[in-house]
């Protein structure tokens, strides 16, 4: 296993993860994102993680942390595409047989980045621990920017958290900041479905929004992790390149099966962008040179991890965006409110949830934790489609529970129930009514093999309640 302290000490090393930050080594003070997060093993009595001032950068080398940046920006709006292999039964696959999981992923990466290419989007992609993040940036200062804010609805609930402080958020989150970083996570949803799109002769895993469970044998998949857009930006970072990856050592999900397992270095795998062009060497390369610091050193060297501003670049795709059916399910979406607090115990409290199946009225009935699992808010979304439900009154209903008093001890004043509730609703529902998710899993046998099945021989058929679009 290297040196980690030697390896963080390297100046090329700390400029490039500078670079990602948004600044210089020199001065932590210049980065632009809002604030660091280290991330190990005791970092704090209660937490492996530990947000902090970006003048703490050379604290956070020092004490060997994976280093992670704030995807709030004091300059720009960053738009990043997060995508990863998924393996339910064996989710460590990809540290044991790395270049077996990047390969079967190599086809959705190649058709992301075609799509990104077809825009001119200038972007930088870094190969993670199981997948990947395409990256751009839109400064708040470029006159598209005006644009991207003009296409945001944030909820009323969410905009009361952004106009105080707090510990973890030490100023006001700004218009700029708050309706860019809701546009940009509409954008990704976009270019997701256009993703889903070119799939006609797509032979590889099968490809889910955030986590969503297989009801296949082998239950592997590409998840196309948009639940960074679920929240309010100020609970959200992305590791950055050049930092060390422990992942695998810390988190408990894991348990014990890879604590033998050494670190590696996150690395970038190219950057496009009209000054510099750095060539894709694969990601079977990748991997090899992750584990030898001598070799990251000389590739670091080559690179640069500045985030590319994209805002050029980003006007074709904004019209393309407006354009598309999906844009009209957003504004049909936002042009409905939820019933107001003060009258839920006449609407949605009142929902008769016997004539709903099992597996989806277990879910209301005890909603901590079985209402913060994708698995269960798609087929929530799913059926409730099937019996007339307005998407925005699906999310109405969860975030009844979310706010009600189910054990949730301090969870949603850190988060925000009425966006949560909206996110997850509104990408499964996009789905269904564009007729991208045909619903072919929406099977009694399919939910039983993904591990959801609470009453097996219930008398419900799930494949009753596929919307024919």
């Amino acid at each position: 296993m290297f040196d980690i302290t030697n390896y963080y000490k390297n100046r090329v090393v700390q400029l490039r993860i500078a670079e990602y930050c948004g600044g210089d080594f020199i001065s932590p003070e210049s980065f632009t994102c809002e604030y660091l997060v280290g991330v190990k093993d005791g970092i704090t009595p209660q937490e492996f993680f530990l947000s902090v001032e970006n003048t703490k950068f050379f604290w956070l080398l020092n004490i060997n942390a994976d280093i992670f940046r704030s995807v709030w920006d004091n300059e720009s709006t960053l738009f990043v595409l997060d995508f990863e292999y998924y393996n339910i039964k064996y989710p460590a696959e990809a540290y044991f047989k790395p270049q077996e999981v990047y390969s079967k992923i190599e086809d959705v990466y190649q058709r992301v980045k075609k799509i990104y290419l077809q825009y001119g989007l200038n972007f930088i992609t870094i190969q993670t621990g199981q997948g990947y993040h395409f990256i751009f940036r839109v400064p708040f200062s470029s006159e598209i920017h005006k644009k991207l804010i003009s296409l945001a609805s944030v909820e009323d609930t969410l905009l009361g958290k952004y106009s105080v402080c707090s510990a973890r958020r030490k100023k006001v989150v700004s218009k700029d900041v708050a309706y860019g970083f809701h546009s940009a996570g509409r954008i990704i949803e976009f270019l997701c479905h256009k993703l889903l799109s070119t799939l006609d002769d797509y032979k590889g895993l099968p490809i889910v929004f955030s986590d969503v469970s297989i009801g296949t044998e082998s239950a592997e998949a590409v998840s196309l992790d948009l639940s960074m857009y679920a929240d309010p930006i100020y609970m959200r970072d992305i590791r950055c390149p050049f930092s060390v990856y422990q992942k695998h050592k810390i988190y408990h999900k894991f348990k014990l099966s890879t604590q033998n397992i050494p670190p590696f270095i996150v690395l970038v795998r190219e950057i496009y962008n009209k000054r510099a062009f750095k060539e894709d060497i694969g990601y079977s390369k990748l991997l090899s040179i992750r584990k030898n610091v001598s070799e990251v050193l000389s590739y670091a060297s080559e690179v640069s991890c500045k985030i590319p501003d994209s805002s050029l670049s980003l006007s074709k795709l904004i019209e393309d965006y407006e354009q598309s059916k999906l844009y009209k399910l957003h504004q049909e979406f936002d042009s409905v409110e939820h019933d107001p607090p003060e009258i839920w115990y006449r609407t949605y409290h009142r929902t008769d949830l016997s004539v709903l199946p099992p597996c989806v009225n277990h879910c209301l009935y005890f909603p901590n934790d079985h209402l913060l699992k994708p698995t269960n808010l798609q087929t929530l979304t799913r059926v409730l489609l099937k019996l007339g439900w307005h998407p925005k009154h699906i999310a109405g209903l969860i975030r009844s529970k979310y706010e009600s008093n189910y054990g949730w001890g301090e969870v949603w004043y850190k988060y925000d129930a009425a966006s949560r509730a909206n996110f997850y609703v509104r990408i499964y529902s996009d789905l269904v009514l564009t007729g991208i998710d045909k619903e072919e899993d929406l099977n009694c046998l399919s939910h039983y093999q993904k591990g959801y099945c609470y009453k097996p021989n219930c008398g419900f058929k799930l494949e009753n309640y596929k919307l024919k679009i």
